[in-house]
């Protein structure tokens, strides 16, 4: 007589969302899942999320990833975005590459153990680009081109924008890959309410306000196909692009504490037939 076999194990898909400097609760977020072994078969990210869940792809060591992500200073900031273009965007892009494979090498994103898409912006089409082959840096750098900072980037004859500017949460990319239970994280909890002081509204504050109410409801929508949604709770104060990076580590407890409270929600999920 046959026994039945065994219950195959559900595959957990982390979409790790755009947000600059946000994205480093990415790695509280990661630490989390794995303190409670908690597996993760399948990242996707966009943007800063790319950046993170690619490092954590090729050194599957989330100490290694945190000790290296807590070592960035301004200088290796400067570095990586010191070749100024002043055409399509302010950063030509090749330096950040430089700085990328320092920490990366020559990894190719289809030899890596755990399978991992990087997502980038078609700007000729509007359409994500999901990046499951080729070299890691290279792909990590299309999916963090932001407009204006830098400019785009070339890849198979397509020319490639911000991953956040079309799919800033990629839920649908990661359960393509073949996750049963998604997780998806999102970066702008507390980007609204904005300063509504009239005083303090210009023409930057306008512009950059209509850019980010574009993407809150764009990662909203990514969120519906999510069975878990994690908000790291991170407070909101100047605007800046990249030296928050350096300056404000502690973001990465904002993701720990907010992955945190997902865990029996996950817990619950992979034990459900």
């Amino acid at each position: 007589m046959k026994t039945e076999s065994k219950q195959k194990r559900k595959k957990i898909g982390l979409a790790l969302g755009s947000g600059g400097w946000r994205g480093l609760a990415h790695v509280g977020v990661i630490k989390t899942l794995i303190k409670h072994k908690i597996p993760i078969d399948y990242i996707a990210g966009s943007s800063a999320g790319a950046l993170i869940g690619g490092m954590y792809a090729a050194y599957e060591n989330i100490d290694k990833l945190e000790k290296e992500v807590r070592k960035i200073g301004y200088r290796d900031l400067f570095s990586a975005l010191s070749d100024p273009r002043f055409s399509l965007g302010i950063i030509r892009g090749d330096k950040t590459i430089k700085f990328l494979k320092k920490y990366l090498g020559n990894k190719k994103i289809e030899k890596l153990k755990i399978p991992f898409c990087a997502v980038a912006t078609n700007l000729s089409t509007s359409k994500p680009v999901e990046m499951k082959k080729g070299d890691l840096a290279e792909a990590i750098r299309a999916s963090i081109s932001v407009p204006l900072v830098f400019q785009p980037a070339i890849r198979n004859k397509q020319r490639l924008i911000d991953g956040g500017d079309s799919m800033p949460i990629p839920t649908t990319a990661v359960k393509k890959m073949g996750a049963d239970i998604v997780i998806g994280v999102s970066m702008y909890k507390n980007i609204f309410p904005q300063n509504s002081d009239p005083r303090k509204v210009n023409a930057f504050s306008i512009t950059k306000a209509s850019f980010q109410i574009l993407l809150q409801n764009l990662a909203k929508e990514n969120l519906k196909s999510a069975d878990i949604c994690v908000y790291p709770n991170i407070p909101e104060k100047n605007f800046d692009i990249f030296s928050k990076f350096v300056k404000n580590k502690e973001t990465i407890k904002y993701g720990e504490v907010a992955m945190q409270r997902q865990i029996p929600k996950i817990i619950k999920l992979m034990d459900q037939k």
